[in-house]
């Protein structure tokens, strides 16, 4: 309403003033404005058109200079985020080249400038897109290659030489619109001055008061709303009552409101129902106005989204707000000290597992020699057991740990779920107890997934267990297994997931639930709301690191007193199912071949050389890589290689594993880890052709491993694995 009112305040006098000398040469002027009036207006038209076209090239130039610009920042730095500015010039270009041929289109020969603009432009933005995918895919010295070839400067070059000549014929344009307008003006002056001075004097008067206002007014709005609508904050101005003057497409969006609900002189945005940020701007404009200074603040909404607001006082009692939209920032911060905890409780968990694996793999191997020798003696086998059953809740915790900061050791297979989940029933049903009824509903047509069995039934145990304490006088829990499709728009309010095919398990509880508080710290290790004692707060958290682990996606869904619903979503896999091996016995299988054995801690070394002469093997013992190269360059007999990964010295596990097997290509492999670091797990994955015993364990699971081995084939290193 402002804006209209100080337009009609300029040309209403113009028109009164004119009104009197209009009566004495209304024929004049009758064939003057079947004359000027229409070469006024395309005079206008063609100077619009002029400055469209100035602005677009100011624009293609400063966007191809952004993207230089985050090119160059990207290969300095090494940093993603200094690509900033070449993603958004990649974005606009598009839409700025239709702008600049549509202002361009009434002239033949800048269309002809534009095609050749388009081929130097296209030129410059592969030479970029080529220097940054040099970058990631072999670094600084490939993508300075390709700027050593002076391509991206030529075709910069080129592009502003293309520029150039557009700019100036719109300029120049411009000039001659202009000459002619004014011609037209001195043509109305000078009829006016023919037919009657006084008449000429209204006339010339009246004719210039109502040409300044009306072109002043439409650049001005036109400029202003341009400018306001080209950046990304949503922007308004409002006058001394709190009635909106001005404002850009982003505010209205932000506030998620349409444009004619936005309509000029509208009420205030206070006054606009948008889950609380327009009430919150009508307090700040009272805050603003009584202090007199700017206020800065970010409004948390209750559908989760935030939004920077800045609000500055007006020399006029007006004021001027501005909203930016920091939700996904909030989001991309949050995933950012996510990824940072989680890293630095992997290089914690890495460090401590090594070490507390190799003494378990004492203290379990040693319990199973004692109870091996005692014979009948109960109370010393009860005992052992128990001090047993301590080392085995230590692993599991360690292996917990691991798990959550996906530093597990995973071997997966192409397995159809419906059958994994049907072996690992019988031992829900007997975690959960009588009181919880189980029910399991497999859809049709189950797709395959690329997952580790054991590690997947070990995350269902989990589950049922976290579901069995949700229950305590008991109840129902319900297992789901179907094919699920996850769309682009549910990938974009999760920023972790990738849209595409997946297997969906999910596991529902009759429980008591979890409020928001409680739900949105489930996924933290060491996180319960068990008594002290009756729970470690790793059971969810391993679950989320094996399927993050896994290239998957978790989702839990509660309220207080409705029960949790947790779904995995696994990536689906569209090879054939894997043909799985019979399980092999646990029991003490013995044999008679030798055994190199390496590992450079000492009691472990003699633990597990007690362990194999226990079972009737024999062994050569070898306190490092070097040492036991020299064992078998020296011609000993040995049928199977027992290697520590992570050793000191110069020749690693890996690496003794893959010269044993140039002077034995028959000698089997076995490596064993307590943590294995990217030795032989890559991606947290064991890497193809390898057979891993994790430490620690027990004389039982070392006979079985042992004999797996020793029946099997040689190991032979796949391309893929021998890179590692």
């Amino acid at each position: 309403m402002t804006r209209r009112w100080n337009l009609r305040s300029k040309v209403v006098p113009a028109l009164l003033f004119s009104a009197v000398p209009l009566i004495f040469i209304a024929g004049v002027v009758a064939f003057q404005l079947a004359k000027n009036v229409p070469d006024a207006r395309r005079a206008r038209a063609d100077t619009v058109l002029s400055f469209a076209t100035i602005r677009a090239v100011n624009a293609v130039d400063e966007v191809i200079q952004d993207a230089e610009r985050g090119q160059r920042g990207y290969l300095i730095t090494g940093q993603e985020e200094y690509l900033q500015p070449y993603q958004r010039a990649k974005e606009r270009l598009p839409q700025l080249m239709l702008d600049l041929q549509a202002a361009t289109l009434e002239n033949p020969g800048q269309q002809q400038r534009l095609l050749q603009l388009q081929a130097d432009i296209t030129t410059k933005m592969n030479e970029l897109a080529a220097t940054i995918a040099a970058m990631r895919e072999r670094g600084f010295e490939a993508a300075r290659a390709i700027v050593d070839t002076n391509v991206g400067r030529l075709s910069m070059d080129a592009i502003s030489a293309d520029l150039a000549p557009i700019s100036e014929t719109a300029n120049a344009r411009l000039v001659s619109r202009l000459d002619m307008a004014a011609q037209a003006e001195g043509r109305v002056t000078a009829t006016f001055i023919v037919g009657s001075a006084v008449s000429a004097i209204g006339l010339l008067v009246g004719a210039l008061l109502l040409s300044r206002a009306v072109r002043r007014a439409t650049i001005s709005e036109e400029t202003l709303q341009a400018t306001l609508d080209s950046v990304r904050e949503g922007v308004a101005a409002l006058d001394y009552r709190g009635r909106l003057r001005a404002w850009n497409t982003p505010f209205a969006a932000i506030l998620g409101t349409s444009r004619d609900a936005m309509e000029i002189g509208a009420p205030a945005p206070g006054d606009v129902s948008d889950g609380g940020l327009g009430e919150r701007l009508g307090e700040l404009a009272l805050t603003s106005r009584n202090s007199g200074q700017p206020v800065l603040i970010e409004f948390a909404g209750q559908d989760g989204r935030r939004v920077e607001i800045f609000h500055k006082p007006t020399g006029d009692g007006g004021y001027v707000v501005t909203l930016l939209d920091v939700t996904e920032r909030h989001k991309t911060e949050e995933m950012l000290g996510q990824a940072q905890k989680l890293e630095a409780l992997g290089r914690m968990t890495g460090g401590v597992a090594h070490d507390f694996n190799n003494l378990l793999t004492v203290i379990i191997g040693g319990l199973g020699l004692l109870r091996h020798r005692i014979g009948g003696d109960s109370d010393t086998r009860q005992r052992i057991d128990m001090m047993n059953n301590a080392a085995e809740r230590a692993t599991r915790l360690i292996r917990q740990l691991l798990a959550f900061a996906r530093r597990q050791p995973l071997q997966p297979e192409i397995v159809n779920l419906g059958p994994v989940i049907q072996e690992a029933l019988p031992l829900v049903r007997r975690a959960v107890g009588e009181s919880v009824t189980v029910e399991c509903v497999t859809g049709a047509g189950l797709w395959n997934a690329t997952i580790d069995s054991s590690e997947f039934q070990a995350a269902v145990l989990n589950l049922a267990i976290n579901g069995r304490d949700a229950m305590p006088n008991g109840g129902k829990l319900t297992i789901e297994l179907g094919n699920a499709a996850l769309d682009d728009v549910y990938a974009a309010q999760h920023a972790e997931v990738a849209p595409g095919q997946y297997v969906m398990f999910a596991i529902t509880d009759t429980g008591t639930g979890m409020d928001a508080e409680t739900l949105a710290h489930a996924l933290d290790p060491f996180f319960t709301t068990k008594p002290p004692g009756e729970g470690t707060g790793l059971g969810l958290p391993q679950v989320y690191g094996f399927v993050k682990q896994s290239g998957g996606h978790l989702k839990i869904y509660s309220e207080r007193g409705e029960g949790t619903t947790v779904k995995l979503y696994l990536p689906r896999s569209l090879a054939q199912e894997t043909v799985r091996a019979p399980s092999v016995a646990m029991a003490a299988a013995t044999g008679s071949e030798t055994v190199l054995l390496v590992d450079d801690d000492e009691i472990v070394r003699a633990t597990v050389g007690m362990m194999l002469e226990d079972l009737g093997y024999r062994f050569i013992e070898a306190e490092g890589g070097a040492e036991a190269l020299a064992v078998l360059q020296g011609g000993a007999k040995v049928d199977l290689l027992f290697t520590d990964v992570v050793m000191p010295g110069p020749v690693s596990g890996r690496q003794l594993a893959e010269e044993a097997r140039k002077i034995d290509p028959a000698l089997r492999i076995l490596f064993t880890s307590g943590y294995t670091e990217n030795a032989i797990v890559h991606n947290g994955r064991l890497d193809p052709g390898l057979e891993l015993l994790s430490k620690p364990y027990s004389r039982e699971q070392l006979a079985a491993k042992l004999r797996r081995v020793l029946d099997s084939a040689p190991w032979r290193p796949s391309a893929s694995a021998a890179g590692g």
